[in-house]
């Protein structure tokens, strides 16, 4: 779910030529957990009822999949924090823009093809300019003009005091879902920057931890979150209001700890293979347009599946197909738009370099 914007960062290397491998798997995992998350909202899930084996597994990994926007937002700090202020800086958000207005327009042509009418000409375009479309992008656009503020604040700061900055933000808007009578509530949708100044904190000082304590560790987190909702629920359907009260959830103190574990893990792995680290890095190359296309696809391969599967559990053993279908479509869709934007571009590029000479 990141933009061209986040993709600049998102093309950093070690040495030339030599693209950290670790950084493309974390965004091809954050960019398939955002379908899987799109899974749990078209398939019935928060309507049926939480009990049962295949709900408790499929619940368990909801949890997990829910780092997806998360990781993004980790690898903003991760790679933009050291962006100063000037022109190159809000020009990146250009691309991310065209991104989000051309594929809107597809997915209105699209859902209004599949479902009748839904998008009357003014809907779509109320709906494209109030961010309707991919709440996301609107997100991200805000921190992105902040960004060359965020980073003089952040580079003013010693490590001691940049800790307390983490800590403070972690605080003030994580910790209210957990602890309801300690914690405040008012600075919640603040959790973006406490995201973004851990992956900062992170770009900095390059911890590492052994990967099999951090999977425990990330797998007794989840069986509590798990645990803790089907008990909270009492057999009935998912209740919101446990650890998801702002954004899904994405806000609470047990997401950010996981995200942070699954970040750790993946983002210094080194890829030998040649062809897996061409692989991952296509896929990260269109993070952003997956994230838009695949609720295209969503929309289609759900449509057509709740003619066959019952909503709700039944719909659990279907779960890897039905994503991997998705996923794929939107990759490909994506890498086609992608290639036609470089031509396209390449071409403005070439006329305006013709006109000045």
């Amino acid at each position: 779910m990141e933009g061209e914007g986040v993709k600049a960062a998102e093309t950093e290397v070690v040495q030339k030529n030599d693209r950290i491998a670790g950084l493309d798997i974390v965004r091809t995992v954050a960019a398939f957990f955002v379908v899987c998350v799109h899974f749990f909202l078209n398939c019935g899930y928060y309507s049926a009822p939480l009990e049962g084996t295949a709900m408790f597994f499929a619940t368990y990994g909801r949890w997990l999949f829910l780092t997806c926007v998360p990781l993004f937002l980790l690898m903003t700090g991760y790679f933009k924090i050291n962006k100063k202020f000037g022109k190159a800086h809000y020009k990146s958000l250009i691309p991310i823009l065209i991104a989000y207005v051309v594929i809107s327009i597809i997915k209105i042509i699209a859902s209004n093809y599949l479902y009748g009418t839904v998008y009357t000409f003014s809907d779509a375009v109320r709906n494209i300019l109030n961010y309707q479309m991919a709440w996301y992008v609107g997100m991200y656009i805000s921190l992105m003009l902040l960004v060359p503020f965020l980073n003089i604040m952040w580079h003013a700061l010693d490590l001691k005091m940049k800790r307390i900055l983490i800590v403070s933000l972690l605080f003030i808007s994580t910790l209210y879902p957990l602890v309801k009578f300690v914690a405040p509530s008012y600075w919640q949708m603040l959790y973006p920057l406490a995201y973004y100044f851990i992956g900062a904190y992170i770009k900095e000082n390059q911890p590492k931890i052994k990967k099999w304590i951090g999977l425990l560790i990330l797998a007794v987190i989840l069986l509590l979150e798990t645990i803790g909702v089907f008990r909270y629920s009492n057999g009935a359907a998912f209740k919101w209001d446990f650890l998801g009260a702002v954004d899904n959830g994405y806000n609470a103190l047990p997401i950010v700890a996981s995200t942070v574990i699954v970040f750790l893990c993946l983002y210094n792995i080194k890829v030998k293979s040649k062809v897996l680290c061409y692989i991952f890095q296509k896929i990260s190359s269109v993070s952003f347009e997956i994230y838009l296309f695949a609720g295209i696809f969503d929309a289609y391969i759900y449509f057509y599946a709740k003619r066959y599967i019952l909503e709700g559990a039944a719909f659990i053993p279907y779960f890897l197909p039905l994503v991997l279908m998705s996923f794929i479509g939107a990759l490909i869709a994506s890498l086609t738009y992608k290639k036609i934007y470089d031509v396209i571009h390449d071409f403005v590029l070439s006329k305006k370099a013709n006109k000045k000479v």
